[in-house]
């Protein structure tokens, strides 16, 4: 049996042995354990990219949407005409987001209509990954809305209308605009880019 020389140990780091020689079995044991941690360390970082990654392939609109939403933040959201919003996310629906803009009120935005979304400057990005299961649609939340007959200005590719939102079909919205006769529009729901409520 041979003997095990002994170590001496550095009482400031007591895992560090000190004064090993080349013909020592325990001389190579620095350089394994450091190299040991690197492995581990690099394993680590490769396992935490790939996590990342992940992540971000499972990324989801509403998603990203929810997270911004849960921090209180201002928010930019353009839509696919250019329009720009910017405040908080104050609701999320199945297919569509409420923005609350200081100067103009609530926004709805349906989600086919979004373009980008931007969390203000300086802000973590959010990876948006979740499973975000939510029931109510767009044309149901304009359902209930009709029936308060709130003011609103509804924008659609080509024309902006304001007036008094009178009733939700299937797939149209009915708006008595404000004018002298109180005209009513019909509204293609599909049209819609984006729905201010400016008074209920």
């Amino acid at each position: 049996m041979v003997p095990v020389p002994s170590r001496v140990v550095d009482a400031d780091s007591p895992l560090r042995p000190l004064g090993l020689t080349a013909d020592d079995p325990l001389a190579g044991l620095d350089g394994w354990l450091a190299a040991g941690r690197v492995d581990a360390a690099a394993a680590q970082r490769a396992r935490q990219r790939w996590l990342e990654r992940q992540a971000a392939e499972e990324a989801t609109l509403s998603g990203v949407l929810m997270d911004l939403a849960e921090r209180g933040r201002a928010v930019t959201v353009h839509d696919s005409l250019g329009h720009s919003t910017r405040g908080p996310v104050v609701a999320l629906g199945a297919d569509f987001v409420i923005v609350r803009e200081p100067r103009l009120g609530d926004v709805v935005i349906p989600l086919e209509a979004v373009a980008t979304v931007r969390a203000a400057p300086g802000e973590s990005s959010v990876v948006g990954d979740r499973v975000v299961t939510l029931e109510l649609v767009f044309a149901h939340a304009l359902t209930e809305l009709a029936t308060q007959r709130p003011t609103v200005l509804i924008s659609t590719a080509g024309e902006e209308f304001r007036g008094e939102l009178r009733s939700v079909g299937v797939d149209v919205v009915s708006v008595a605009i404000e004018s002298e006769h109180r005209d009513v529009i019909h509204v293609a729901m599909a049209a819609i880019n984006h729905l201010v409520l400016l008074a209920r």
